[in-house]
């Protein structure tokens, strides 16, 4: 099994862009996911000014650093119905001076139950006007209706499999991927101390050679808040990357 990304999710405004970017400098595979939504990533919110010059700092550094957008609440709700919310859009347009290319190249759409403008074509339509792109959509079993009908317009598209439904639990087992032509990647619970051992496991129920990425968020968190703690960040790609290291000598 090959990890493409190790992914850091819901780093904040209290974090201070530096740290951010030297972090995101210890590998090309590391990503970080920004939590957007109107109420916290809305025209002048704290974190939206934070945002925009973390990412003047992504487009102009000498190598592509890796940032993801996880859209949530209404502008996920808009995203699924075919419209682009202003500020997405102005991310959207960003692009790196290294290489031209999208300076935030994954774009998460974080559909629910509770996500009731879900329009299949509509978000395939929006898919293929962005082909340099990659949009995400989480996995389990209350979104299994909306991802099946996602899938038989035969847009591109890729899956992250939860089946805490967000709530950050590990399952027992993780499920291998649950259509051949559809890369999907593994979130619930991973925190440093235990991302071995579900790498282990997630390896034994994927293809041999396959790729795929991991997403931390909530066991990130300096225990009893939601304060993004670097330095569990930290051991956690480091974690990762031995294991991956690992994997590439054998």
């Amino acid at each position: 099994m090959n990890l493409q990304y190790i992914t850091c999710s819901d780093p904040r405004e209290d974090l201070q862009i530096a740290d951010v970017i030297s972090f995101l400098k210890i590998s090309p595979m590391i990503e970080i996911g920004v939590q957007a939504a109107p109420g916290t990533m809305g025209w002048l919110r704290p974190r939206n000014v934070w945002f925009d010059v973390l990412m003047y700092y992504v487009k102009t550094n000498k190598n592509p650093l890796n940032v993801a957008v996880h859209v949530n609440y209404q502008w996920c709700d808009d995203m699924c119905s075919g419209k682009i919310p202003g500020e997405i859009a102005s991310w959207m347009r960003l692009r790196n001076k290294s290489d031209n290319k999208p300076s935030i190249r994954r774009w998460q759409l974080n559909i629910g139950d509770s996500t009731e403008k879900f329009d299949a074509n509509a978000v395939a339509k929006l898919i293929r006007e962005y082909p340099e792109n990659e949009f995400i959509f989480p996995y389990n079993e209350c979104v299994k209706n909306k991802i099946d009908a996602l899938h038989k317009t035969g847009a591109k598209f890729l899956l992250l499999y939860d089946s805490s439904y967000g709530y950050g639990i590990c399952p027992e087992k993780w499920n291998g991927p649950v259509y051949e032509d559809v890369p999907m990647g593994y979130a619930g619970g991973l925190s440093p101390e235990n991302v071995v051992d579900n790498l282990n496991k997630i390896s034994k129920v994927v293809p041999k050679n396959y790729t795929t990425w991991i997403d931390a968020e909530g066991r990130l968190m300096k225990p009893g808040t939601r304060e993004f703690d670097l330095g569990r960040a930290r051991a956690y790609v480091q974690k990762a990357l031995a294991w991956q290291h690992e994997q590439n000598k054998r």
